[in-house]
């Protein structure tokens, strides 16, 4: 093994856990990105930190005999979407509809420790700002969906019908919960919420303005990831290049819903950014 391996390797540990994302791991990043003996070292690491956790514990009784122990879910979400290389609004909803390595990417993600925790970030904020109706765009396998329930807001989960919301709702189920997860499209056009939550879901929308421009209209907080924030290795899918006139470095949310960002100290780092119309 090479130094730079070895390197890589003890280095795991810490980047495990650097979900402020400060970019003191980018050496590393760029290494597991170049490097597939390192790849699959920390994704069997990542397994290893997820084995005792309640949400693989789920997944196994979700999946019976269909589970698989330490699936490189990143490197085949990769790989299956440079495959299919949807285009448009519709193709990029059959990936999602049928994908299970995005299932258990997601898992693992939240699992393991390594992905940051949103709701901590933002729910003090939430309950300042006297939210009490949250629609998840994006919701997935409701990694922030049931911290949000069982944390008192009501909440609307919305996204494709997909191997990750079937286990949505078995989790719902599951915790007692009875939230409605339905697709986008299905959303009532004339319902309104206090906050929008999408998470890990801005990189996936082809067009931003026409996916979230009518709901937008109908939130009072938008509450999406902070994109300055490095959210670690996934290998999975690149976001789509910016938009024509949309700056790198403006917030596209920012842009659609001419929205002012709610700031606190030491927020720069924070793993998600919260924006409420201008008043």
């Amino acid at each position: 093994m090479s130094d730079s391996c070895t390197s890589a390797r003890n280095a795991f540990g810490s980047y495990l856990q650097a979900a402020d994302g400060r970019g003191s791991h980018a050496a590393l990043h760029t290494h597991l990105a170049g490097c597939p003996g390192c790849r699959a070292a920390w994704n069997h690491y990542r397994w290893d930190h997820a084995a005792d956790s309640a949400l693989l514990e789920e997944l196994q009784d979700f999946l019976g005999a269909d589970y698989t122990p330490y699936r490189d879910s990143s490197a085949e979400l990769a790989a299956t979407w440079r495959r299919a290389d949807p285009q448009t609004p519709d193709e990029v909803a059959a990936f999602f509809r049928s994908s299970t390595a995005y299932l258990y990417n997601l898992i693992i993600w939240q699992a393991s420790g390594n992905r940051p925790d949103y709701c901590a970030a933002a729910v003090p904020i939430l309950r300042a700002q006297k939210v009490r109706t949250v629609v998840g765009y994006g919701c997935g396998i409701g990694n922030d969906t049931v911290p949000l329930l069982d944390a008192g807001f009501t909440v609307t989960g919305c996204d494709y019908d997909s191997p990750s919301t079937r286990f949505l709702r078995w989790r719902l189920r599951r915790h007692g919960h009875d939230a409605v997860v339905a697709e986008p499209a299905a959303l009532p056009c004339d319902a309104t919420y206090d906050a929008l939550w999408t998470i890990d879901t801005l990189d996936h929308l082809p067009d931003i303005d026409a996916a979230l421009g009518p709901l937008l209209q109908r939130v009072r907080l938008v509450v999406c990831e902070n994109l300055a924030v490095q959210r670690g290795v996934s290998g999975k899918i690149p976001p789509p290049p910016p938009r024509r006139g949309h700056r790198r470095d403006v917030h596209p949310l920012r842009v659609a819903s001419a929205a002012r960002p709610h700031r606190r100290d030491g927020d720069d780092l924070d793993p998600c950014r919260i924006y409420g119309s201008r008043t």
